[in-house]
């Protein structure tokens, strides 16, 4: 274990943030030694925001037709929910791939930054509010963020502790940061800023304070949102309507389902959060077992906001907004949850400052710098262990692992499958490593290219491939990952994939009561059953596919296209 009893030995002095932000970005040097380029998760990503922001980017320069890539032209460009957020005056500077990438290490630095802030207010050691930082940091960007309301929370609770009056700086600080946020993904929690800072002044003598917050974080917050509000007044009925419309006790069990899964061993993916479960554990049972009523205060209402998160969900859509405000069906009231990163890094730092046991000391700052290696460096690991199966695996024994992965049987199955010299091929280990999860190789441009050369202003529609790979190569599509868009265009669509649906319940239930992911959906490629005529309706005239297809409504135009594996062009007759 490292040791960490004189900190002030182990981290030169001021060299604290230099220690952190090395830890902080160690994503990106452990990509490019093992992929020359930096890998992504593709999940949020590459198949929705990036591809958002690259539509934005069109028409922050002029180009208001780009809108019209996404589900047969069915959206405007003032629908879109990030179209007024200030940082998209980037795209004047940036290309794609600058601005996902700026904005992602900016998110980093921002959310460490505002949280040392934080940190500092509590303790005078430089050290220790750096761990804390780097370990807030680490765990609001293993999710997107959308906007800067995550990053800046903990300067706001700063503000919301320390500040009897509030300045010209900090509305404008305020007012931006509501500009550039989500009301549907961090207003909730950004109200939640009130009742923490509450417990931990342990007072509410700062009241001025606190309406002035309330009041400008609203105001922006609605401002930005205002393509929301104009969305569904125009659009009337949206895909959300049905969004998830369980009974009350289905949404409870899966609730505690998904709290269930949280504990479990199966899967390879289960490992990775297990420190910061860890973690977690460590600093709820240091503080409510400490003397500080503040800590005790807070880690119960930690406790209580976490089930909270659970159930709010099916009782708010269930019962409240069953019968009317049927549009809010569509509010994920689960957002709450976005705060319970910032409540379990300021026990972390009130732990740190208190503490008198060494050797408690010495497991959360263990814990707090392992966990943030392991947040940081597991999507490359994870490409890493992909692509070194996938080389050396035997073909058969490749396909057999990824469908246990899916099943999510035990991670110790897997180890003792991975052991097994027999299941490898004979040939010398190989270690030519190439993700398809990198900007480039994801949307790969010169094979779109071609296609946009061929099908010019006509729409496609993908199938075994992410429909909005098009779309960034400026391909204009009936298909997609969507957000919100309307109903009508969701009952349309549905006809294309009607038999599909009916053949796989687990596919009809996750397109009726989700259907964010508008996509051919299938079920064997060798039997597909999805209506090519009903695709053609819709507004489709081509066909791109990862595997070959034969249906007496479809042309083909080229098989591998430039010579690239798994991607077929047809045309609809």
């Amino acid at each position: 274990m490292f040791n960490f009893k004189n900190n002030s030995n182990f981290i030169p002095r001021n060299y604290h943030h230099i220690f952190s932000l090395i830890l902080l970005l160690i994503y990106y040097p452990l990509s490019i030694v093992f992929f020359k380029e930096i890998v992504v998760n593709p999940i949020d990503n590459l198949d929705h925001l990036v591809v958002y922001d690259h539509v934005i980017g069109n028409i922050i320069n002029g180009n208001f037709d780009a809108i019209k890539y996404f589900l047969a032209g069915t959206l405007k460009w003032y629908y879109i929910e990030y179209i007024f957020h200030p940082t998209n005056l980037f795209h004047l500077i940036l290309d794609d791939k600058q601005f996902y990438f700026t904005n992602k290490i900016l998110e980093k630095l921002l959310s460490y930054f505002t949280f040392y802030i934080l940190a500092k207010s509590i303790s005078k050691n430089k050290f220790n509010n750096s761990i804390s930082a780097i370990v807030y940091s680490s765990i609001i960007n293993i999710e997107n963020l959308y906007g800067l309301g995550m990053a800046m929370m903990p300067y706001f609770l700063y503000l919301l502790v320390k500040k009897k009056k509030l300045k010209l700086k900090h509305f404008f600080i305020i007012i931006f940061t509501g500009l550039n946020s989500s009301l549907v993904i961090d207003y909730l929690a950004l109200l939640l800023l009130i009742p923490i800072s509450i417990l931990i002044k342990q007072s509410m003598r700062n009241i001025n304070t606190i309406l002035f917050y309330f009041a400008s974080i609203s105001i922006s917050l609605f401002i930005s949102s205002i393509p929301i509000i104009i969305s569904l007044i125009e659009m009337g009925e949206t895909h959300r309507v049905y969004f998830e419309n369980k009974d009350m006790s289905s949404s409870l069990f899966n609730s505690l389902k998904s709290l269930s899964s949280t504990f479990s061993t199966k899967g390879i993916e289960n490992i990775f959060p297990i420190p910061l479960f860890l973690l977690y554990f460590f600093i709820l049972f240091t503080s409510i077992s400490s003397r500080q009523k503040n800590l005790v205060m807070m880690s119960f209402f930690l406790i209580l906001l976490y089930f909270s998160s659970l159930f709010i969900n099916p009782f708010f859509k269930n019962i409240i907004f069953s019968n009317f405000l049927i549009f809010l069906q569509g509010f994920n009231f689960q957002r709450i949850d976005r705060s319970i990163p910032l409540i379990i890094t300021i026990l972390l730092t009130y732990n740190l400052k208190i503490l008198d046991k060494s050797y408690l000391k010495q497991g959360i700052y263990f814990l707090s710098i392992f966990t943030v290696i392991i947040l940081q460096a597991h999507m490359p690991l994870r490409e890493v262990g992909k692509e070194l199966f996938q080389n050396n695996l035997k073909p058969i024994k490749y396909n057999e692992l990824k469908k246990d992965i899916e099943n999510n049987i035990s991670f110790f199955k897997i180890i003792n499958f991975l052991t097994d010299k027999n299941n490898y091929k004979k040939n010398k280990l190989s270690l030519n490593l190439s993700s398809s999860n990198t900007f480039d190789n994801y949307y790969k441009f010169e094979v779109y290219g071609f296609i946009k050369s061929i099908v010019k202003e006509d729409r496609v529609m993908s199938i075994g491939l992410d429909p909005m790979v098009a779309v960034m190569n400026d391909i204009k599509v009936i298909d997609g990952y969507h957000t919100i868009y309307s109903m009508k265009y969701k009952k349309e669509f549905r006809k294309i994939i009607a038999d599909e649906l009916d053949a796989n319940n687990d596919l009809k239930n996750y397109y009726d009561n989700w259907g964010n992911r508008v996509y051919a959906f299938y079920n064997d490629s060798n039997k597909l059953l999805i209506n090519f005529k009903e695709a053609k309706i819709v507004g489709a005239n081509y066909v791109i596919s990862a595997f070959p297809i034969k249906n007496d409504n479809l042309e083909l135009i080229c098989q591998n296209c430039r010579d690239t594996k798994d991607v077929h062009l047809y045309k609809i007759l």
